[in-house]
């Protein structure tokens, strides 16, 4: 059993070896050539620091052949420089090389992951195997590096076991035991302190999200301030970070007492050394020269053995991130999967969800369930209904953000598949409750684009309700989000939750979409600043598709339909006139919005 364990423990290093050298090879070939270039350079070239010294002292100690003297100490001094020199050259265009492939594997690995199925994506365990692949991908040619080193001292092996040869075959077998013991002393603390680094991830994620509040000050911390907590996150904190460092201690230690018995091993092994060397000089006659060739041999000999274990028990460590990053990278884009139709939405369009369900991966639980809706081009639905009634989920699977698990979603009688997946997006103009905020310029993050017409920019920061803003800032529409640079305050700021909220929805009417989506459009506006943006927003869409999901009822008097969502399905459809004639859900929901409101009037009239 061990011996079927080992052995698949060495094809898995092997085997993520060999994938991550063929992701790099599909990178840039050049940079493996030159790597494998200076693994020969530096494997050889040194060799003359051993050897020479010793000629050097059995000559003077000899013949004293003045100009053989001279050679070999040419060779002992030219070789350093001309090492460094063939090494200058090749690092100057390997390190171009590099710089080039990091960025190529950082876009390829952006690429990927945005382009994997959110329904994947969002899941715990793809997340966890996310950052556990980031970590390998951002040191990707680190395993040219280990296999560089590797083979490096495997050359020297070869060259040095033949002079240690010469003097006993018997001394190899005992460096290669020594190295042996001290590799699997190794071993079992790079495998202790994988298990320790795996368990500290879980806390480390937590410390970074909950400390990054305590360090915001002011800005992130109002509630920690007002509700007197701080003590209590502060605690929290703190004793996540004890119990990280107790977990550090504890792989300190695994590596502290390995150092012990390799420090061990090798006293006993030089000893030996020494004691077998002094008697063959006093005894036999070994020249001086010699027994300083031997002596360096032997220790660069064991040294190159030591790389060779270490380097090959480093790639066994990284070989088991490689697999969570070979893992990650080969999850389907199913979401990237385009058909090659030009999809139209015209007046006469519909987008018809035909008996959709939808549950996440490795769940029983359905978030949509038969789901049969029509949307028409020349109507606004306003969706409504409580967290968790499917009316997210329901505008993921309308964007093909999400694949129905069951049913099919239907444009103009064609399913959504059948389209080209970038065109059929672009016919969406979202304003989602948790959008996204760039650290970009203002006009950036509204065009999102690299030119723009200035004149339609600020007609739509206009109507947008953004023209108080943009008169506030010094660098106008150029002023960045967010204060990126401590010499450059004048030219940023920091928006507000209610100009965030028009940023996000000025986006919307500059890309100007057939289909115009809001999720919770105004959730960070205050009621009046609500009923001027739907005032302004029912007038700039008036001849657009848009689906509407609110909690605040008010809004649906800007909706031709109304769909009330609850636990995953349609409850109720209809005109806002024909639910609430209807006495079901939609006007109890109705109601009691209502009745709060007309209650805080009275209240406050009684006051």
């Amino acid at each position: 059993m061990e011996k079927n364990k080992k052995k698949q423990n060495l094809r898995n290093t092997f085997n993520a070896t060999k994938y991550m050298l063929g992701f790099i090879w599909r990178g840039d070939k050049k940079y493996i050539f030159l790597k494998g270039i200076m693994v020969l350079l530096n494997a050889i070239l040194p060799l003359s620091y051993i050897t020479m010294p010793g000629f050097i002292i059995n000559e003077l100690s000899g013949l004293q052949r003045v100009e053989v003297v001279f050679a070999y100490i040419a060779v002992l001094l030219v070789v350093p420089i001309l090492n460094h020199f063939i090494n200058l050259i090749i690092n100057r265009y390997v390190d171009k090389l590099a710089m080039e492939l990091n960025l190529k594997f950082e876009a390829e690995y952006f690429h990927h992951t945005l382009g994997m199925d959110l329904e994947y994506l969002e899941t715990p365990e793809v997340t966890q195997m996310k950052y556990r692949a980031m970590d390998i991908y951002t040191n990707t040619l680190s395993i040219v590096d280990r296999l560089g080193t590797l083979f490096t001292a495997i050359f020297r092996i070869v060259a040095l076991s033949a002079i240690i040869f010469t003097l006993n075959p018997i001394i190899i077998l005992m460096i290669f035991l020594v190295v042996y013991i001290n590799s699997l002393i190794t071993k079992w603390a790079n495998f202790q302190e994988y298990l320790l680094n795996k368990e500290k991830g879980k806390y480390d994620r937590f410390i970074y999200g909950l400390a990054n509040w305590l360090r915001e000050g002011v800005a992130g911390c109002l509630e920690i301030r007002l509700l007197n907590i701080k003590e209590m996150f502060i605690d929290i904190v703190v004793d996540k970070k004890r119990t990280v460092n107790k977990l550090t201690l504890k792989s300190n230690a695994n590596w502290s007492y390995a150092g012990l018995l390799n420090t061990i091993i090798g006293f006993i092994q030089q000893s030996l050394l020494y004691v077998y060397l002094v008697h063959l000089v006093i005894v036999k006659g070994l020249a001086i020269g010699s027994f300083t060739i031997y002596l360096s041999t032997i220790e660069q000999f064991t040294n190159s053995l030591n790389n060779v274990m270490q380097s090959f028990l480093e790639l066994a460590k990284t070989s088991l991130g490689i697999q969570d990053f070979k893992k990650f990278m080969e999850i389907p884009l199913s979401y990237q999967i385009s058909g090659d139709m030009i999809p139209v939405f015209d007046k006469n369009s519909t987008i018809e969800f035909k008996n959709v369900s939808f549950k996440y991966p490795n769940s029983d639980v359905y978030a949509l369930r038969n789901m049969n809706l029509v949307l028409r081009a020349n109507e606004k639905l306003c969706i409504v209904g409580v967290n968790g009634s499917g009316k997210s989920t329901f505008i993921k699977l309308l964007t093909r953000l999400y694949r129905p698990t069951e049913g099919e979603i239907l444009l103009n009688g064609v399913n959504i598949n059948e389209y080209d997946i970038v065109k059929y997006q672009s016919l969406f103009s979202p304003v989602f409750q948790d959008f996204a905020l760039y650290w970009m310029t203002l006009s950036e993050n509204i065009v999102l684009e690299k030119e723009f017409d200035e004149k339609k920019l600020l007609s739509v920061m206009d109507r947008s309700g953004l023209t108080p803003l943009l008169n506030k800032l010094p660098a106008g529409y150029n002023a960045h989000l967010y204060s990126y640079n401590q010499w450059d305050e004048e030219n940023s700021f920091s928006p507000s939750g209610g100009e965030g909220q028009r940023i996000a929805i000025a986006r919307a009417v500059y890309h100007n979409s057939s289909i115009f989506l809001l999720d919770e459009p105004t959730a960070a506006i205050d009621p009046v600043a609500e009923y001027q943006i739907y005032t302004q927003f029912n007038e700039m869409i008036t001849d657009k598709c848009a689906v509407l999901i609110t909690h605040r009822l008010s809004a649906v008097q800007l909706a031709d339909k109304v769909a009330v969502f609850e636990n995953g399905s349609l409850k109720e459809y209809g005109t806002h006139q024909q639910l609430y004639e209807k006495n079901g859900t939609y006007a109890d929901m109705f109601n009691k919005q209502a009745k709060f409101y007309v209650d805080g009037t009275q209240a406050y009239d009684q006051n």
